[in-house]
């Protein structure tokens, strides 16, 4: 299930807002990912960023190929969705759910 252009651009603002958190969560260090990735998902220097559930195996192969990464942070409302994307994971990494409403709330709470 893509997301289509009107859907990223929902998001994007409040990503971008909570982009210094993410990054600090993941330990402040290397490059932080401050925009939507095109290709639906993103990996950084300690922490990755999924946002298409169904380029998940992109993801964790991209993740499973990067030393260091501790997190990855994983956007949707569906929990069975996000337990499938955790367990495909290295053990290392934490994955951690950002609940797409959360982003929506976070906007909409902004007065954006």
């Amino acid at each position: 299930m893509r997301r289509d252009r009107r859907e990223n651009e929902r998001c994007l603002r409040p990503l971008r807002r909570i982009a210094p958190l993410l990054w600090l969560r993941a330990g402040a260090r290397g490059r932080r990912i401050d925009t939507l990735p095109e290709q639906g998902w993103a990996v950084a220097d300690t922490y990755g960023l999924l946002t298409d559930l169904d380029r998940a195996a992109e993801f964790c192969a991209a993740v499973e190929g990067t030393q260091g990464l501790k997190i990855a942070y994983v956007v949707t409302d569906d929990d069975r969705r996000f337990q499938s994307v955790a367990r495909r994971l290295p053990a290392e990494v934490e994955p951690i759910r950002l609940y797409e409403a959360y982003l929506s709330n976070f906007r909409f709470s902004m007065g954006r």
